[in-house]
């Protein structure tokens, strides 16, 4: 499968923004929000979402054999997920729990955490971060995770149904549709599986929208003039914020495909170290303990230390875990 040479320089970006946003909610500052739309952070997790529901969809469409496709799958969201929950359980909790650590490891939450393993959800380790801003969470960004999975399962679905390309067309609506008048309104939390459906809708539509773009091929489209076209009339709607905000469903992941499918000679090096990942599943419990540790830390040096440790722990990651794990991807039988 060929990627653009930008899409791994793309992935960094957003996690870049997530881990950028957080450090404003950790330190107790209001975060920056892109055209008074998003936080910084749900917006990279959006870019996540658009660029994997096109590359998860060309992944179908190289090899639509179910097996192969979440073996795929699951080799890249798991190998590294185990890694971060078993850090987080002997490492991170031992350090900062404010329990015995025999009363830390005998308690049945501990070994709850690993239900993490499972994508079911759990954010809390006994003792840690008790009195922290945001109380009790060891890693925050999890919830994304089983969301994700459901849409490659979803999407998996669809192809072994044959559905039509209309069909697709179909599904892209209807989830705008939940978005905006269901997701976006709700004040009560739908919880499946310890995951709020309502975070599954949101962040679905720009999963189905990068999905459909690949399956109508809208790459043809993508150009320098047609991006800055797009960024010229996403602006001018913004006098409009319905409007504008409307139109981010589309306007997001376009720009965003449009930069990542293209061609980078120098971001394009990025492409053979895909730390984003580990940079989004380290970034929460790095940036909670740097600020437990030390409280009154001014926002510059909370960035920097945070960036630097959690890049290490990616790379660390990659190079060790992840790498290593998608080399036992399937390969799809070679054809008589």
């Amino acid at each position: 499968m060929t990627h653009g040479n930008n899409l791994t320089a793309l992935r960094w970006f957003a996690a870049g923004l997530v881990l950028y946003g957080h450090s404003f909610v950790f330190l107790g500052l209001p975060e920056p929000t892109f055209m008074g739309w998003a936080p910084l952070g749900p917006l990279g997790v959006f870019i996540f979402f658009a660029i994997s529901g096109y590359l998860v969809a060309q992944s179908w469409e190289s090899d639509p054999h179910p097996l192969r496709f979440l073996q795929r799958r699951a080799l890249r969201i798991f190998p590294g997920l185990f890694a971060c929950t078993a850090l987080s359980v002997f490492v991170l909790g031992p350090l900062l729990t404010s329990l015995p650590l025999s009363d830390y490891f005998h308690h049945e939450r501990t070994r709850g955490y690993f239900e993490n393993v499972a994508l079911y959800t759990v954010y809390y380790l006994p003792g840690v971060f008790e009195h922290s801003r945001v109380p009790n969470a060891v890693n925050g960004s999890l919830w994304s995770l089983p969301a994700e999975f459901f849409m490659y399962l979803t999407l998996a679905l669809v192809g072994l149904l044959k559905v039509p390309r209309l069909g697709w067309l179909v599904i892209v609506a209807g989830m705008m549709l939940l978005s905006r008048f269901w997701a976006s309104q709700a004040t009560e939390m739908l919880v499946i599986y310890r995951t709020d459906v309502r975070q599954v809708v949101i962040c679905g539509v720009f999963f189905w929208i990068g999905a459909a773009f690949f399956k109508y091929k809208i790459s043809r489209l993508f150009s320098t003039t047609t991006a800055l076209s797009a960024v010229v009339i996403w602006l001018c709607l913004s006098r409009w914020p319905e409007v504008f905000i409307l139109m981010g469903w589309l306007m997001l992941p376009f720009l965003a495909l449009a930069f990542g499918l293209e061609k980078g000679r120098w971001l394009g090096r990025l492409a053979k170290h895909d730390y984003s990942y580990g940079i989004y599943i380290y970034a929460f419990p790095v940036q909670q303990t740097v600020v437990a540790l030390w409280p009154s830390i001014s926002h510059g040096m909370y960035l920097g230390m945070t960036s630097v440790m959690t890049l290490g722990l990616a790379a660390m990651s990659w190079h060790w875990i992840e790498q290593p794990a998608l080399r036992l991807k399937p390969v799809r039988p070679a054809t008589a």
